[in-house]
């Protein structure tokens, strides 16, 4: 009977000491569990554009209707405002000329003391040459504004023109001389023309009534 005592009071101690354990157990936490990490958020599709419509095509001209013009490529010269040669005074040679080459000039206006005025030149050689210069000189009593005019080839009949300024100072000035040059052959011509100061819009009416 004692024998039997022992062994119950065992295996009581037994279950008590597995139910110890057991409500040791379920004070422990429960181990964290990480979440599944998030899938990424994928951008939004844009939005579809819609085609563009073709353009419409062009209207055909009609059966009757004039051809399109075509473009100018050439843009068109502005009119001159330079004087008619037949309308210009012809310049006094010098009795010592060798040059085959006609000098005729034109003023637009009077020449008046202080007061500029635009003197036309037109250069008329009579044969074909190379080589042509007209040179303005300077005079006392005069201011001229007037570079060389220089024509590398020149043909018979041919007009090379040339313009300047021309301020008449106080006092009396001298008549104003233009220098030409122009080789012809294996000769070079020159020659001095004089050019009168008083041949103003008055001069040059009656010089084109006379040719009339």
């Amino acid at each position: 009977m004692r024998t039997n005592k022992l062994e119950g009071t065992k295996h009581a101690a037994a279950g008590i000491a597995l139910l110890a354990l057991a409500l040791a157990g379920c004070d422990q936490p429960a181990p964290q569990i990480a979440p599944p990490p998030e899938p990424p958020v994928q951008p939004a599709p844009a939005p579809a554009i819609p085609d563009a419509p073709p353009p419409d095509p062009a209207p055909s001209p009609a059966p009757d209707a004039p051809p399109p013009p075509e473009p100018s490529v050439v843009p068109k010269p502005a009119s001159s405002s330079e004087p008619r040669v037949e309308s210009m005074l012809a310049a006094i040679p010098s009795t010592k000329m060798s040059v085959a080459v006609d000098l005729r000039y034109s003023f637009d206006g009077e020449v008046l003391p202080n007061q500029p005025v635009i003197v036309h030149l037109a250069a008329v050689p009579r044969v074909s040459g190379g080589n042509m210069k007209v040179s303005v000189q300077q005079a006392a009593g005069l201011q001229v504004a007037a570079g060389p005019l220089t024509v590398q080839k020149t043909s018979a009949s041919g007009v090379y023109r040339q313009q300047f300024s021309l301020t008449r100072l106080a006092g009396t000035p001298e008549p104003l001389r233009v220098l030409v040059t122009m080789q012809m052959g294996e000769d070079t011509g020159f020659g001095y023309f004089t050019i009168p100061l008083d041949a103003g819009k008055s001069s040059q009416k009656q010089e084109s009534v006379k040719q009339r």
